[in-house]
């Protein structure tokens, strides 16, 4: 049998250099810091507590199944119920894979990027030990954005106090660690760009966070009158833009206030994660400071737990395949000189024979071959899916290298159903992932789909210009009084 070792590696912590000794059997775990102290060290006594706060109440109901979680990370006297209350939504749900973003309250400046561990296995708690995905985070290592930096969590808690209620709720799942350090907006594009392959129906992302840290201790007095109403309002505040999916919102928020929320990195990269795959429906589950559990508002921290979902669609899953097998049966028909397809109205689903608007996009591997659509609807969905589909073959942009049938088993079709058009009262109703733009002016008009900004991980600003761009407009001219803007929202779904 082979021998334990311990294997001694040096590392920054708090920004001193010092050793950090992760004990090893064949495999480097990280040990459990703060059981013990933050929370039961004991393995019955912790899982006895677990299942009291877990049962404590009745889950929120959803709609769907959760993707993404945000839990307080405090000493359990004082968060825990809190996270209980978003971690009970993950009850009767399998995940395979949980992606934690968290940071280290020592020495998230020290660094830029992610941090990804280079040598560990697994992460140890007083219930067992938590494998880690090393597929996944080697793969994550080999890109600009992520690093490895030994020994930045030594005691740190953000994401240690997360695994328990996983490892309560989920059984056995695989671990991907990640402390987010100092981040642009161009390095969360970036870092979210490679986490995305690695995120598929059975995947959680968590990011750990508490919210405003209020008082002289935290240097961050904004009002003494009311400060347990105040506090309460700040933290509406804080988890509006988080609800809708809005990176930019939260950013502003940030901006106005400068609320002092440790876990603002992970939670932009979330953020900027689920915008990227489409946007997010989110509940706020739970919600309580310390001030209001000690009497004390001198100095209180704010807890919070939110709950995100993908949106909640019209379309449903049989509707989406007789949509998406009406678009393969044209486009082949089309490509190869046959009729197109003349369903029977009697016998399709009520949904698509209700008038609606929609795009078809053809790609191969990822290479755009098409897309047309129209805005408003002009008669039935399913009829708007085979004339856009005719379409999409025939695209004036590539009319001197149109889709041919040789290729048609390599196309993958995508439509977007359309909701109706809303002016825009203010850009900062705009959420990118969710939202579609049309600007008008001077006679001009440009449209985007939601899409197109999402998965360029544009900001709102930046959707705006290239919306004008669309329409042969200078970049700013959506700032013009007399230009406007339309938002609407897109249902995308598609063969891959």
């Amino acid at each position: 049998m082979p021998r334990s070792v311990v294997v001694v590696l040096w590392g920054v912590v708090a920004g001193v250099l010092g050793p950090v000794a992760i004990a090893d059997e064949q495999a480097a775990v990280r040990p459990a810091h703060l059981a013990g102290s933050w929370y039961p060290g004991e393995p019955e006594v912790l899982a006895a507590e677990l299942g009291r706060l877990l049962a404590a109440d009745k889950p929120a109901t959803l709609t769907e199944k959760p993707v993404a979680l945000i839990a307080p990370h405090a000493g359990y006297r004082f968060s825990a119920p809190t996270a209980a209350a978003a971690y009970r939504c993950l009850r009767g749900h399998n995940y395979r894979r949980v992606i934690v973003l968290a940071f280290s309250h020592r020495a998230a400046n020290t660094y830029a990027g992610v941090d990804v561990p280079d040598r560990l296995t697994a992460y140890q708690t007083p219930l067992g030990n938590v494998p880690i995905d090393r597929a996944a985070c080697d793969a994550l290592l080999s890109g600009p954005a992520f690093g490895a930096h030994p020994g930045i969590d030594q005691g740190e808690h953000s994401l240690e106090l997360q695994l328990p209620f996983l490892q309560q709720v989920l059984g056995e799942f695989q671990l991907v660690p990640l402390l987010v350090g100092k981040m642009s907006d161009a390095d969360c594009v970036e870092a979210a760009k490679a986490i995305l392959p690695w995120i598929d129906d059975t995947t959680l992302l968590v990011a750990s966070s508490d919210f405003t840290h209020y008082g002289p201790r935290f240097g961050y007095v904004p009002f003494k009158d009311d400060v347990a109403r105040d506090l309460r309002a700040l933290g509406e505040k804080a988890a509006a833009p988080i609800l809708r999916c809005d990176y930019d919102g939260f950013a502003a928020h940030l901006a106005a206030t400068q609320d002092t929320i440790c876990g603002r990195g992970p939670i932009r990269l979330l953020l900027r994660v689920l915008s990227m795959r489409g946007g997010a429906d989110g509940v706020r589950v739970g919600f309580d400071t310390s001030g209001n559990q000690t009497g004390d508002w001198a100095n209180s921290v704010t807890y919070q737990a939110l709950v995100l979902t993908r949106p909640a669609g019209t379309l449903g899953k049989a509707e989406r395949g007789l949509l998406l097998g009406l678009a393969r049966e044209t486009v082949g028909a089309f490509l190869s000189e046959r009729s197109t397809p003349n369903p029977d109205p009697s016998a399709l689903l009520d949904k698509i024979q209700a008038d609606g608007a929609c795009f078809v996009t053809l790609q191969n591997h990822g290479r755009l071959r098409g897309c047309i659509g129209n805005m408003t609807a002009r008669g039935p969905l399913y009829a708007a899916v085979i004339q856009n589909a005719v379409s999409a073959c025939q695209d004036r942009r590539f009319i001197s290298n149109p889709v041919t049938a040789a290729e048609l088993d390599e196309l993958d079709i995508e439509i977007s159903y359309l909701t109706p058009m809303v002016r825009v009262a203010s850009p900062d109703e705009i959420v990118v992932g969710r939202h579609g733009l049309l600007i008008a002016l001077d006679g001009r008009r440009g449209v985007l789909l939601p899409q197109v900004a999402y998965e360029r991980g544009w900001s709102r600003e930046e959707f705006l210009a290239q919306t004008c761009r669309k329409a042969g407009l200078p970049l700013g001219a959506w700032k013009r009084p007399d230009a406007e803007i339309y938002s609407f929202a897109a249902e995308v779904f598609g063969e891959q």
